[in-house]
């Protein structure tokens, strides 16, 4: 999504600003996730502060009884095998396999000032009130905060790929930890920065956008920005899938670096100036245009070819996007999907009639529909039923 971005166009939709390979989107202070996927399930929360999945019982698809009661979830947050969820009294509840977080240690789960959850491949980090964070999961990848960074107080948000966390300091520094193996290690050059305003991943590489509306990157596959575009200050936000990263500027343009051969802006797109937001799915972007018409590029079974159909609508207003497909809210407050089915490209009939959609909201694998009667729907997940709260 294109969240707390200051540089971003003010329009009513959400792109994929912290868009990551799994899904899992950044959760900055203060911010809410109302619907989150794992590997094997799907878990959305209603208006009514009560939790529904679908999925692997194993691994979260079935809410266990003494957390299906709850009526105060706030916001919800997976790691690859288990769901997290933030309740009103800034406590914390979590289920699925205990591998992957889904078992709270005691100290943890006494805590009251938790703020907002965030999540990798195998691990949790909640930011507490005080702006320290704490984590939990298995511990040779990221499940345990390291002594200097957990002592801590002045976090304001995190960021992850699968294997690393990042945080945002109010400094405006940044620092990272990770399991060895899958080092996010800061290059010295970057973590002596104080003008990181924003921060985006993509699979295994992060990038942040600085103060001066420049662009710098960092570990995994991707951990460069081409001199052209390093260049450049007038980024005003940015979106990632797992072989790329997307940039729009300050003219509207958009400019993309990373695996040429599946990423590269097809020219009639490259030439446009009218772009007001970008989306991502893993291997493949969608651009709204100021027209609220579309465009996409890239892998064509996760969403880098439009429907005709879609393609020649002008009265979109907000996308969406999962791993392999994406979602368009229009004017008539109708929904329009297409990529993957099993990942929300095929609407399911029950809510594809509706026509009292308000917001679109995504996790890496399924969708989900906010209504003027403040009801929820959803759909993918793994399969084509409509899920949630549908006539």
């Amino acid at each position: 999504m294109n969240q707390h971005n200051e540089f971003s166009f003010s329009t009513e939709t959400k792109d994929t600003f912290i868009k990551q390979r799994s899904g899992r989107k950044t959760i900055s202070y203060g911010s809410n996730d109302v619907i989150d996927s794992n590997d094997f399930g799907t878990a959305i929360l209603l208006q009514n502060g009560h939790i529904v999945a679908w999925g692997d019982t194993r691994y979260g698809g079935e809410i266990p009884p003494e957390i299906a009661q709850l009526s105060d979830i706030v916001s919800l947050s997976a790691t690859s095998g288990a769901f997290a969820a933030l309740r009103a009294d800034l406590s914390v509840v979590a289920w699925g396999d205990a591998r992957y977080g889904g078992k709270i240690p005691p100290e943890i789960a006494e805590l009251n000032d938790i703020v907002s959850l965030s999540a990798t491949q195998y691990a949790f980090a909640a930011l507490r009130a005080d702006r320290s964070v704490v984590n939990w999961g298995d511990e040779f990848y990221d499940g345990k905060t390291p002594p200097d960074i957990a002592q801590l107080n002045d976090i304001v948000s995190l960021s992850t790929t699968q294997y690393s966390f990042v945080a945002l300091r109010a400094d405006r520094s940044v620092v990272t930890w990770s399991n060895e193996y899958y080092s996010g290690e800061l290059p010295p050059d970057i973590a002596q920065l104080n003008d990181i305003v924003s921060l985006s991943s993509a699979y295994d590489s992060f990038v942040a956008l600085r103060a001066d509306r420049s662009v710098i990157a960092w570990a995994g596959s991707y951990n460069y920005v081409p001199s052209d575009m390093a260049q450049l200050n007038d980024i005003v936000s940015l979106s990632a899938n797992n072989d790329a990263f997307a940039a729009l500027r300050a003219n509207r343009s958009v400019v993309v670096w990373g695996r040429s051969d599946k990423n590269d802006v097809p020219s009639k797109i490259a030439r446009l100036n009218d772009i007001v937001s970008l989306s991502s799915t893993n291997s493949a972007f969608s651009a709204l245009r100021a027209n609220r018409s579309v465009v996409a590029w890239g892998n064509i079974d996760n969403g880098g070819i439009l429907p005709l159909d879609i393609a020649q609508l002008n009265d979109i207003v907000g996308l969406s996007a999962t791993n392999s497909a994406f979602a368009a809210l229009r004017a008539d407050r109708s929904v329009v999907a297409w990529g993957k089915p099993s990942t929300g490209g095929f609407i399911p009939p029950e809510i594809a009639k509706l026509q009292d959609i308000v917001s679109l909201d995504s996790s890496g694998r399924a969708f989900t529909a906010l209504r003027t009667n403040g009801k929820r729907v959803g759909w993918g997940g793994g399969d084509i039923k409509a899920h949630g709260e549908y006539d």
